[in-house]
């Protein structure tokens, strides 16, 4: 009887602890887990209508993107997601600084 190769796959996982073995990996081999893990995330982000999401945002002009903003802080106010915007300081703002975080040399 031949095998598919997810099939052989899945009964070596089996095998081998099913996900309890997922979990020692994980703990002794980080690297090795999160390599696996990436293959389950998701490459491409899409918009609503399918389009994708960072093509779509790098594609904007500078007043699509500021509409675009206005409309998600408009949203989120309605939502009661946070106070009206009225130009005055508001108590429960956030402030944060960004900075570039260079990668750190492959070992």
């Amino acid at each position: 009887m031949a095998l598919s190769v997810k099939e052989a796959i899945e009964r070596a996982f089996d095998e081998l602890g099913g996900a309890g073995y997922l979990v020692h990996v994980g703990r002794t081999d980080p690297r090795t887990f999160c390599a696996l893990l990436s293959r389950l995330l998701p490459t491409k982000l899409a918009n609503a209508d399918g389009s994708p999401l960072l093509a779509a945002l790098t594609e904007l002009t500078d007043a699509q993107l500021e509409a675009r903003t206005a409309r998600a802080l408009q949203d989120a106010q309605r939502a009661g997601l946070m106070g009206p915007s009225n130009g005055e300081s508001s108590a429960g703002a956030i402030e944060v600084q960004a900075e570039v975080v260079e990668p750190a040399d492959s070992v």
